[in-house]
């Protein structure tokens, strides 16, 4: 019988009690890892439960504005549907043969403009098409009025367009203009009712009506009567404009080419400062107080048209000269005009600093105490011009050296030395 070595048996010994303290060293990290699992869980969940009415208003804060911003986009989009249904109806009621259907399509248009600021462009087209269509000159033109010939008067519906387009928010119209091309618009009134506190106005009013950069070229506005209107940069080629009435209108830059102006009145305030008017016709017109400071009149017509200065009002307003500084006149035809100081008015002489005159017809032209300081007179027509007291200071430098214009000074009895 073979005998254990005791050593041996202690070692295996050793060994199962090794392995039994690792089993029980496993099963205590297991317990202790279960029960800390446990612990840390029920911590997460009380944070959780704790953080879950915040979590609850935030996502009702953003349920919330999701809806109302889909709400205001569906209200912008149903807004603008109601205008454009306005619109159309407001549209179809200008076509219609009833006056009254066609003022509540006119007036209901402007309560959008009103209401509704991006649609006035488009309002502005649609009401300036109406007065094309409805008061069209024809191609020839009207013969010129008689003398106490009254034009005939407007369609009411025409001049409710003209009001509406007048009275209509300023600074909305985007790059649309008023186009009232070939258009017989002969006696209309524009006015605003913006004046000063003495003539009683309504202080609240514009001061001027917006009509920058209008369109009325073959226009007929015969006897018409402009009263504080804004037409700097407007297009009048061609139109008439005989016998009406222009106060305390801006021209400013407009174009006046071949406009007809005969026995029209522009009176003081009425600027006319860089406006192109080559070949205009201007007889017998009355231009008292008016500035046309670097007006270009090529070739206009200014036979017997007044250019003396404003006449004092009962407000004690001063008159001022009309303003011809640095107006190129070249051409023109000033028969018979008044540029120099009126008596009965005791209004003042033209101002012509500067102004070119070279080949200007002026036979007959009153220039008595005018000013042509540095005025090019080369080559003008001074026939029977009354040059007297008036400043012909630097014509001399201009090459003015006819015979005739030494027969001028000895007649006028001007001295020599107010050349040099």
């Amino acid at each position: 019988m073979r005998v254990r070595r005791p050593e041996l048996r202690h070692s295996i010994t050793r060994r199962r009690a090794a392995e039994r303290r690792r089993a029980a060293e496993r099963r205590r990290n297991r317990n202790a890892g279960r029960r800390g699992d446990r612990g840390n869980g029920g911590t997460r969940w009380l944070t959780l439960a704790a953080t879950l009415p915040g979590l609850a208003a935030l996502v009702a804060l953003l349920f919330n504005w999701v809806t109302v911003s889909q709400t205001r986009t569906e209200l912008q989009i149903a807004e603008q549907a109601q205008f454009t249904t306005r619109f159309n109806v407001a549209v179809t009621h200008l076509g219609s043969s009833s006056p009254d259907v066609r003022f509540g399509g006119i007036y209901a248009l402007e309560r959008i403009m009103q209401d509704s600021p991006p649609d006035q462009p488009r309002i502005i087209a649609v009401l300036s098409a109406y007065v094309r269509t409805h008061a069209r000159a024809p191609a020839d033109g009207f013969p010129r009025l008689k003398e106490d010939e009254r034009p005939p008067p407007i369609d009411p519906d025409v001049t409710a367009v003209t009001e509406v387009l007048a009275d209509r928010p300023q600074g909305q119209d985007g790059r649309t203009k008023v186009n009232w091309k070939n258009t017989d618009l002969r006696g209309l009134e524009l006015a605003t009712r913006h004046e000063e506190k003495e003539y009683g106005g309504d202080p609240s009013a514009p001061r001027y009506l917006p009509f920058a950069f209008a369109d009325l070229s073959g226009a007929d506005l015969q006897e018409a009567l402009l009263t504080g209107v804004d037409l700097h940069g407007a297009q009048f080629a061609e139109t008439n404009l005989a016998g009406a009435t222009l106060s305390d209108v801006k021209l400013n830059g407009a174009g006046l080419l071949g406009t007809d102006l005969t026995e029209a009145v522009l009176s003081e305030g009425t600027s006319l400062r860089n406006t192109f008017m080559p070949g205009a016709t201007l007889v017998d017109a009355e231009l008292s107080g008016v500035d046309l400071t670097k007006a270009a009149l090529w070739g206009a017509n200014l036979s017997g048209a007044q250019l003396t200065g404003g006449s004092p009002d009962p407000y004690g307003h001063t008159p001022v000269p009309t303003n011809l500084t640095g107006a190129s006149l070249t051409g023109a035809n000033l028969t018979g005009a008044n540029l120099g100081p009126d008596a009965e008015s005791d209004s003042p002489p033209a101002n012509l600093t500067r102004a070119d005159l070279t080949g200007a017809n002026l036979t007959g032209a009153n220039l008595k105490g005018a000013n042509l300081k540095g005025a090019n007179l080369k080559g003008a027509n001074l026939k029977g011009a009354n040059l007297k007291g008036a400043n012909l200071s630097a014509l001399w430098q201009t090459g003015f050296r006819s015979k005739p214009a030494v027969r001028v000074i000895i007649r006028t009895g001007m001295p020599m030395w107010s050349w040099a």
